[in-house]
């Protein structure tokens, strides 16, 4: 509970400088812990570890020329005393510049120690054992028996343990500097980091705040690699909202636009043909069937749009000739390109069997053949449905003679919602959704797709299909 009310009242920052400084701190605690408490328990180990392996180097050394020069060696190195003695007299001593404790032993002492080492096996370490007459006089002695087939002998180490008292209070009084200081340098490189990394996001959460408005300016402090990273992420984030939200808007203007027209025929010529008997005709009705549909076809891509974003739209793949269906939706454009005028073509390749669903890759041929009439302004207008084989794969195209599309308008040709002409016009009819709703469908069927065209010249859109083998 107490954790949930001050992570509430306290800001990151102050949280930041007090991790940071519990830390610090925690780190000096530990090292002032092991420093003093456990600094005399690890320097005995550290001596006796010592003592013991002197030891046992120079009983291995027994009986080699290099005895000497060993014995030397470790004394002076190691600070440790060390003499090597038969059963009934010494063979070889050294002792470190300090104080010699074998120097100090008594006879009974050294008898003592030699029997004790027999009784143990061999080797021995004797702890705190006290030298000479002062029983504060003690020293770590381990004494180590050596025998051959000629006679034994002994191996004695040792080392006076001098008492850490004075250098534990020495580092005591240093460690209390030592934490004073890390704390002051813990504070400073904590408001440093603050200042380096948490106001920079913090002024990110408050710009981030008002990115749902599309109102994100980006405009923090220069900060890490990572900070910057996110905040042009944002700003991408803040530009596709801002189209987001134009498109959308545009997207209400032009179906309410395509909405009203049909509308607004259908009840007019539904309201002649009841005031007119004599407008009751075939003519009529055919123009409210025509707009019924036009409707009918808007609000099927609206739908098709929301499964598609909602990943509810499923494919039914079929094996079918590809020249009899682009000969199918050939007939359906046919008589209407006719009575336009319109040099209306089918050009197809050799026929091949292949695989898709006739209803989804119906509407986009439907939306090309309409993108084509919808915006073709040519005197002589032509419109080229067309195939054509390469290797195992066919290419289905439309191609029309109109005004084409300018190279800044290409790449967004696909968006949703976007429309070449920016003030919407009668007979360029659409939503802005058709193109988007073909490249969807496209990339469902996994089919490659693409447009070319030169303004003012033509316009082709395209895509491949892999023949079934």
């Amino acid at each position: 509970m107490w954790g949930t009310v001050l992570k509430k009242t306290i800001s990151f920052r102050t949280q930041l400088i007090l991790i940071l400084a519990a830390s610090a701190l925690l780190i000096v605690g530990l090292t002032f812990l092991f420093q003093t408490f456990f600094l005399n328990d690890f320097y005995i180990r550290h001596k006796t570890d010592e003592i013991i392996a002197t030891g046992e180097y120079i009983a291995e050394s027994i009986g080699s020329d290099e005895l000497e020069s060993r014995i030397r060696e470790r004394s002076m190195n190691n600070e440790v005393c060390v003499y090597v003695l038969s059963t009934d007299e010494a063979i070889s001593s050294a002792s470190s510049r300090n104080m010699c404790a074998l120097g100090l032993l008594r006879y009974e002492q050294t008898a003592e120690i030699l029997e004790t080492t027999l009784k143990e096996g061999g080797a021995h370490l004797f702890t705190d054992y006290q030298v000479g007459r002062d029983e504060h006089q003690k020293a770590y002695i381990y004494a180590r028996l050596v025998e051959d087939d000629d006679e034994s002998t002994f191996v004695l180490v040792s080392a006076m343990i001098a008492p850490l008292g004075a250098t534990i209070a020495t580092l005591q009084d240093q460690f209390w500097v030592i934490a004073a200081i890390v704390l002051i340098i813990t504070v400073l490189l904590g408001l440093l980091a603050s200042y380096r990394f948490v106001t920079p996001i913090k002024k990110l959460n408050e710009e981030a705040a008002l990115l749902p408005a599309g109102k994100y300016s980006g405009d923090i402090p220069r900060s890490s690699t990572e900070i910057e990273q996110l905040n042009e992420t944002l700003k991408q984030a803040n530009d596709e909202i801002r189209k987001v939200d134009t498109a959308r808007k545009e997207l209400l203007s032009n179906v309410s636009h395509d909405l009203r027209t049909p509308l607004t025929m259908i009840v007019g010529y539904a309201e002649m043909m009841k005031d007119l008997k004599e407008e009751n005709n075939e003519e009529n009705l055919d123009v409210i069937i025509t707009e019924a549909k036009r409707l009918n076809a808007l609000v099927d891509d609206l739908l098709d749009v929301s499964r598609i974003e909602g990943q509810r739209l499923k494919l039914n793949r079929e094996d079918v000739s590809l020249n009899d269906f682009m000969t199918e939706i050939y007939h359906q454009y046919e008589k209407y390109c006719e009575a336009q005028d319109i040099d209306f073509r089918l050009e197809l390749a050799e026929d091949g069997v292949v695989s898709l669903d006739k209803k989804r890759i119906g509407q986009v041929v439907y939306n090309f053949l309409n993108n084509a009439l919808n915006y073709n302004d040519a005197e002589n207008k032509v419109i080229i449905l067309s195939s054509k084989k390469e290797g195992d794969t066919f290419t289905v195209s439309v191609y029309d003679n109109g005004p084409g599309i300018k190279e800044k308008d290409l790449k967004n040709i696909w968006e949703r919602y976007y429309k070449v002409d920016e003030e919407h016009k009668r007979h360029h009819i659409g939503s802005g959704i058709g193109l988007s709703l073909a490249r969807d469908l496209l990339q469902l069927h996994g089919f490659e797709y693409g447009v070319d065209s030169k303004a003012g010249e033509y316009s082709r859109f395209w895509f491949k299909v892999p023949e079934t083998v």
